[in-house]
């Protein structure tokens, strides 16, 4: 007879079960939440983001009994603020109480949201910790208030597009400091697929995910390769350890891109002959620490 001990889960337990539900779904819906969140995102554009991920009313119902916000829900629908919908409605307020605990969770990322932000209005431009800078002109003439909000004609005629330059000025620094790891990584790879006369090859990537077609004889060349690429460490360099997984999708089994099987890059080589014809420093531009 077999005895059923109740303990919380660890991450170790979450990570092998991340295929199944409740846990596959956990995931999904937490993906949406913490990307929008990370880059500030309110409670409303939140909740729509949850929405389009697949977060369904019933979970949206289970959060507002988890989290007993059911009295704000009656408030708020009695106050005549659900002129979208008590659907609409439910679903903001879970969103705004998510970004609560979110930020609760992490005080300095909102410090770091408005840092941003204060400088793009003050300078025109923002600067990725890594070096690349993104500008924005447009601000140099729209006028605003000591309190950062946009006053007379502006006020009316660009508060989409300040809302959308703000979002831009403090996603820009996460972003493109990504780009400062991946765009060598996939210059790289394809330099060796062709120095090796090979046919796997990047092509697309977008921020640090690549997409790669790969001849199936050369899948473990590419994983061997993807590691030793992944190991370098670049600069700037502050002892963060480099990572990478890879889903690989089979045509011939019925899969289609980014719905096939997870793989490890754990423990992965090149062959001896590539091996032998590998050298950190082929993309010198960038910059290698030993």
């Amino acid at each position: 007879m077999y005895k059923i001990t109740k303990r919380r889960a660890t991450l170790k337990d979450f990570l092998k079960l991340k295929k199944y539900n409740p846990f596959k779904k956990w995931r999904q819906d937490s993906k949406a939440i913490n990307f929008g969140s990370i880059f500030g995102a309110i409670g409303s554009t939140l909740s729509e983001q949850m929405k389009a991920s697949g977060f369904t009313e019933t979970d949206v119902n289970e959060a507002i009994d988890t989290f007993k916000l059911k009295d704000a829900v009656n408030t708020a629908i009695s106050l005549g603020k659900a002129k979208k919908g008590v659907k609409a409605l439910k679903y903001a307020i879970v969103g705004d109480k998510l970004r609560e605990l979110f930020f609760g969770l992490y005080p300095g990322l909102m410090e770091r949201i408005i840092r941003e932000q204060e400088f793009a209005m003050k300078n025109y431009y923002v600067r990725t910790w890594t070096g690349p800078v993104r500008h924005f002109p447009e601000l140099k003439y729209m006028k605003f208030n000591s309190k950062g909000n946009l006053v007379g004609a502006d006020a009316i005629l660009s508060s989409k597009a300040f809302a959308s330059i703000k979002n831009k000025a403090c996603n820009t620094t996460i972003q493109t400091a990504e780009v400062y790891w991946a765009m060598p990584n996939a210059t790289a790879f394809n330099y060796y697929m062709k120095k090796w006369e090979l046919k796997s090859r990047i092509f697309n990537y977008t921020h640090d995910s690549y997409e790669i077609y790969i001849y199936k004889p050369e899948l473990d060349i590419v994983k061997g390769l993807l590691k030793k690429l992944v190991d370098i460490n670049r600069q700037p360099y502050y002892g963060i350890p480099m990572d990478m997984s890879i889903e690989v999708s089979d045509l011939t089994q019925g899969q289609y891109l980014k719905k096939g099987v997870e793989m490890s890059l754990d423990g992965c080589k090149l062959p001896e002959e590539f091996e032998k014809d590998f050298d950190p420093k082929i993309i010198p531009i960038f910059g290698v620490v030993k």
